[in-house]
């Protein structure tokens, strides 16, 4: 019967993983071809640049080789992978026509990897419940719990329908954490110290973000020498690991080497821009933020859900209480990575959601092992009066589950929900081709995408985008909203003005992030104040939401980070010129500076 129970619970982790590629796979075609990921976008524009090089000297020069993708923002294994696919599926990476399948079949992969980190992270979690006194008869369960969390867990499912490198570099450190603590007690250590170096490796060639990998490998080699006191066979399974390390990270990105100052260049400005001190629009929406609390939220509103995040979070002050009488369990290598990493990357000017993914799969693995121990505990929970009445305990029991889990697969379920529908921009570009006459004059905010985008046979030819004359004396289109506030700059606004028909905002990323600096953009905060309110001519003809919903429920993510929504979810606002437009420019450019002193230039 105990065999029997186990096999059922082996074949729910199996089709529980199972589930989780089908719902990492549903609305993989979300943005209906138009690339509107511009990390993933950058991705493809390296991938089709690639080409084999026709000699070896060639290869090793780094200013001709065409295998170089001169680019180490994020790491050259997810382009060399994508590539490879690519040339295997007998695609021209070169043909522009190739673009749209590439980029499908980069999002298959994501998935594909997420998908295996569901079932890592299963695996984890049973090995480390097997070695835990009070959960050695739950580890199945734990085991269960913890797939079920990551199947279903939002920011999870969400980065799987990107090809970005985020779900890559998950895997990655959940393979090297399975390996370190797997090695610690094996027969097998050069197997588990291989698996921990190659995972290592391929974790850095994807993102250099992974090199504090190096602390639980550690970690892991010294609860192994406590354990057998053996110097010289640990120190051979380090040393075999740093190999592989070395290895695998440069057959993978071979042009950190070769290229080395480029790659030097590159990492350093990520991680200036990751500080603060190098300054981007797109990073601009952090003014003010708080770290740690500001990243908190979001994990736990958003990226895991409230009741996983929460029991996460509470799970946290159990493992380390844990820890403080079991100091040398494998957990504490868990508790490590959790510390480290989330320490590092919690300290950040730069909070991007996606940042903090490397430890959610550990946090659900905590969260599953605290949910159990309080089951455990409602069961046995004899001193208290209420829980000696029979029916209360496991109405408490199934209560706590379905609140936990239960909530997590709300959550899950409603931001997947956002793929049922066309992406917003498709909607807004729907609305624009039936409302608004062909030949009107558009335009739209630079650091975003122009609308409309192609729907069918319309063309975004049908309408023209507004040009002018920027600073540097170049024809430019868009409004440069993220420039500087100057006179020249409401003259601009103020001459432009006049000469649009639409306002088209496929996103609130320039309208919710310039305002959160209000001494550095007072002239544009203004703008957005007298534009919403009607007094530069226009009006806001219609607004598109594709909120997180489910049964009904609508989930109002507008306050969550700007990176939960403006890729996949986006609310578009676009505003048309009054019939009557009633302001000149001199009146246009004396509401937007009045009682401003602004630079001239």
């Amino acid at each position: 019967m105990k065999q029997l129970f186990v096999r059922w619970q082996f074949w729910g982790i199996v089709s529980l993983v199972i589930l989780a590629c089908v719902l990492r796979l549903y609305g993989v075609n979300w943005d209906a071809g138009n690339s509107f990921h511009p990390d993933e976008r950058q991705l493809l524009f390296h991938v089709t640049a690639l080409s084999w090089p026709k000699s070896m000297d060639q290869f090793l020069n780094p200013a001709q080789s065409p295998l170089n993708p001169q680019f180490f923002a994020y790491g050259s294994f997810p382009i060399y992978l994508l590539a490879a696919l690519g040339y295997l599926l007998k695609y021209n990476l070169h043909d522009p026509n190739s673009f749209q399948a590439l980029t499908l079949v980069g999002r298959v992969v994501s998935a594909s990897f997420d998908t295996g980190t569901v079932l890592l992270t299963g695996c984890l979690a049973g090995v480390l419940a097997r070695h835990t006194k009070e959960l050695q008869n739950q580890r199945w369960n734990v085991a269960l719990i913890a797939t079920i969390l990551m199947a279903f867990m939002p920011l999870h499912l969400q980065l799987a329908h990107f090809y970005a490198v985020d779900t890559l570099l998950a895997f990655f450190v959940v393979s090297t954490l399975l390996a370190c603590v797997l090695w610690i007690n094996s027969q097998r250590s050069f197997l588990w110290a291989a698996l921990a170096g190659i995972s290592y490796g391929l974790a850095m060639a994807t993102k250099f973000s992974a090199a504090p990998l190096a602390i639980p490998l550690l970690l892991a080699a010294w609860l192994r020498w406590r354990q057998r006191k053996d110097f010289f066979g640990i120190s051979l399974d380090l040393l075999w690991a740093a190999i592989l390390i070395l290895f695998t990270f440069v057959i993978t990105q071979p042009y950190a080497l070769l290229d080395m100052p480029n790659f030097i260049q590159q990492v350093s400005e990520q991680g200036n821009l990751a500080r603060g001190s190098l300054d981007l629009p797109y990073v601009r929406q952090f003014a003010g933020t708080l770290p740690f609390l500001y990243q908190g939220k979001n994990l736990i509103l958003w990226g895991m859900g409230i009741t996983a995040g929460c029991s996460a979070l509470v799970g946290c002050l159990w493992l380390l209480y844990y820890l403080w009488r079991h100091p040398f369990s494998p957990w504490l290598i868990v508790m490590v990575w959790i510390l480290v990493y989330g320490g590092i990357v919690g300290s950040f000017y730069v909070k991007f959601m996606r940042y903090l993914l490397p430890i959610y799969p550990f946090l659900a693995i905590v969260a599953a092992a605290f949910l159990i121990i309080l089951l455990m505990k409602i069961r046995r929970g004899e001193q208290n009066y209420l829980l000696r009445v029979d029916w209360i305990k496991p109405c408490l029991q199934v209560l706590l589950l379905v609140c936990v889990v239960g909530g997590t697969l709300f959550q899950g379920l409603a931001l997947l929900n956002v793929y049922s529908q066309p992406n917003t921009r498709i909607q807004a570009s729907n609305w624009i081709y039936q409302h608004v006459p062909k030949g009107s004059v558009l335009t739209y905010e630079q650091w975003d995408d122009a609308l409309p985008v192609k729907v069918g046979s319309h063309e975004p030819s049908d309408y023209v985008q507004a040009t002018y004359t920027d600073a540097s004396g170049q024809s430019a289109t868009g409004l440069d909203l993220y420039g500087e506030d100057t006179q020249a700059k409401a003259s601009q606004l103020a001459k432009l003005l006049p000469t649009i028909n639409a306002i088209t905002m496929p996103t609130d990323r320039l309208d919710k992030s310039i305002p959160r600096s209000p001494a550095r953009y007072p002239l544009t905060t203004r703008y957005y104040q007298l534009l919403y309110s009607g007094q530069l001519g226009f009006h806001l003809a219609t607004t598109i939401k594709n909120p997180p919903h489910l049964f009904g429920i609508v989930l109002d993510d507008s306050d969550a980070d700007e990176s939960y929504s403006v890729f996949d979810h986006p609310t578009a606002h676009i505003f048309v010129r009054d019939s009557h437009y009633p302001y000149t420019v001199e009146q246009l450019r004396s509401k937007l500076l009045d009682g401003l002193q602004l630079p001239l230039k």
